[in-house]
């Protein structure tokens, strides 16, 4: 060893090791885990379907001063999930929606106001959802 030259003890860098080997436990166990994938049982897999979305819509012409309602129903095995109603040609004033909403399990109805003097293609709009198993 060379004059002047002072060896530093190890106990100086022991925070530095103590550190390293609590971290060692963590990073083993994320190694030996299991994926996310395999660790979903066949059961699960089956029971967890595809979400399958159906729109179905019906027109009508709805003529100057009426009050029209329309209904959309849903296919068989499937379930109303949400909807809407639109008229065309776009009427700044004069054309009033008076109710959006489920009318049941698998329908939805819509009513317009046309108090305009122009008649207005009325659509009414639903959003379906096939049923678990189905």
């Amino acid at each position: 060893m060379r004059a002047g030259h002072r060896i530093r003890p190890f106990r100086r860098y022991r925070g530095v090791v103590a550190a390293g080997l609590t971290a060692l436990p963590a990073l083993l166990a994320l190694s030996t885990g299991t994926p996310a994938s395999a660790a979903t049982s066949a059961d699960q897999k089956e029971a967890k379907q595809p979400v399958r979305y159906v729109q179905v819509s019906n027109t009508q012409t709805c003529n100057p001063d009426g009050l029209c309602t329309l209904t959309a129903t849903c296919p068989s095995g499937t379930v109303v999930t949400g909807g809407g109603v639109s008229e065309t040609p776009l009427i700044s004033s004069g054309v009033y929606l008076m109710e959006s909403e489920p009318s049941g399990n698998r329908t939805w109805r819509g009513t317009l106001r046309n108090a305009s003097q122009f008649p207005v293609t009325v659509t009414v709009t639903a959003i379906c959802v096939r049923l678990p198993g189905v």
